[in-house]
């Protein structure tokens, strides 16, 4: 009898590890849940999708809770059989907001928004985010210690946790969803580190059981932004789940858009071959893709030519994640955030997701031309 209790203890010791330590990949949508295009989610064997609306364009009236067509995606994609990541982007320092006053009559407000939008996909998400990059849309006096040794941030984060688990208690026939803080984007910069707003919501997701644990965002200029976001957030958290909703080459990407192709030495040869300019630069070359001028195999060729370029960038962001204990990392599927016209300075959003079908249309057979840096990588992830 003693060996089967021991032997029940250490499978379910077992199951526990996997369920903490498994590794999933799914897509994501970032504010925009009408981009779900399933069309294109049912190419590829995944489990998860993601989206955290702005949950102030329905408090100002800008779209309509209970009406808006997109927030049914998120009730479609579920019904389809994928298991949803869903939240809310709180814009306040877009509009010059402080986090609202406890039992206020501005946040009785936003919480009845919040409740409208778990009417309608409540029953259908797994896991629930209480914001989204909450230290970059705070103004910075709600991201510091108040007179009362308290973070603004952090209060409001509790009172919408708790505003979120009566909702579910009201709804007894309904699964809860895992609950994650977060997502907190740049923990690897020490100024991010320093910050009470960021130091007390990860000490909150630790201290709270109620919390499965802490969504991270990592858009990084070096791949050693990875274990310095992630050595911050475990040496707080050291073992709760961590999910990574977004990741991305954002900075990278953005810091060499003014450099010239030709810095290095195949660089120099990728000119050569395509007879472009010798001093032609990276934004530069890229408006000649969004001119049609440019195959996707020239689009490949280009980036291995850059010293600077890490290949294969999504098994080194899923190595760092086996090692962290991260259970879920989602990636843009299709051009969202977008500019025809690239400058120096243009955000590279558009570099990143698995299809570029505002960069380059559709291909001869109909279809999204998909990214030859990403695409096969993704794809080999998700059969591990």
């Amino acid at each position: 009898m003693y060996s089967k209790y021991c032997y029940l203890a250490l499978l379910l010791g077992s199951l526990l590890i996997t369920r903490v330590r498994a590794q999933e990949m799914g897509l994501n949508f970032n504010h925009n849940p009408e981009n779900m295009d399933f069309n294109y989610i049912r190419q590829l064997p995944v489990k998860w999708v993601r989206t955290t609306p702005r949950i102030l364009d329905y408090v100002d009236g800008k779209l309509d809770a209970v009406s808006d067509t997109a927030i049914q995606r998120v009730v479609d994609a579920s019904k389809m059989g994928y298991q949803v990541v869903f939240g809310f982007r709180w814009d306040f320092k877009n509009r010059k907001l402080a986090i609202p006053v406890s039992g206020s009559p501005r946040e009785a407000d936003y919480f009845r928004t919040v409740d409208q939008l778990l009417e309608r996909v409540g029953p259908y998400i797994q896991i629930f985010t209480l914001g989204n990059e909450p230290n970059l849309e705070t103004i910075n006096a709600d991201l510091q210690y108040d007179r009362n040794q308290q973070v603004p941030l952090v209060q409001f984060t509790e009172r919408l946790l708790m505003h979120v688990l009566d909702f579910y208690k009201q709804h007894p026939d309904w699964s809860k969803p895992r609950i994650y803080t977060g997502s907190l984007p740049a923990l690897f910069e020490k100024k991010q580190q320093q910050l009470p707003g960021v130091v007390e919501l990860i000490k909150l997701t630790q201290r709270n059981p109620e919390i499965e644990g802490l969504a991270v965002h990592l858009h990084i200029g070096d791949t050693l932004h990875i274990p310095q976001a992630l050595d911050f957030a475990r040496s707080l958290m050291p073992k709760k789940p961590i999910i990574i909703p977004e990741f991305s080459l954002f900075r990278l990407y953005n810091r060499h858009f003014g450099d010239r192709i030709a810095n290095s030495a195949k660089g120099k040869d990728f000119v050569q071959k395509y007879r472009l300019p010798a001093n032609i630069k990276l934004y530069q070359w890229l408006n000649l893709v969004h001119s049609g001028k440019v195959t996707i195999d020239a689009w490949e060729e280009l980036f291995l030519s850059q010293d600077w370029y890490p290949a294969h960038y999504l098994l080194t962001y899923h190595r760092y994640y086996k090692h962290y204990g991260v259970v879920l990392a989602t990636y843009p599927l299709l051009q969202q955030g977008f500019t025809k016209e690239v400058k120096s300075t243009s955000a590279s959003w558009f570099l990143n997701p698995l299809f570029l079908q505002k960069s380059f249309g559709l291909t001869t057979a109909g279809e999204y031309e998909k990214n030859p840096l990403v695409y096969a990588d993704f794809l080999k992830l998700l059969r591990q």
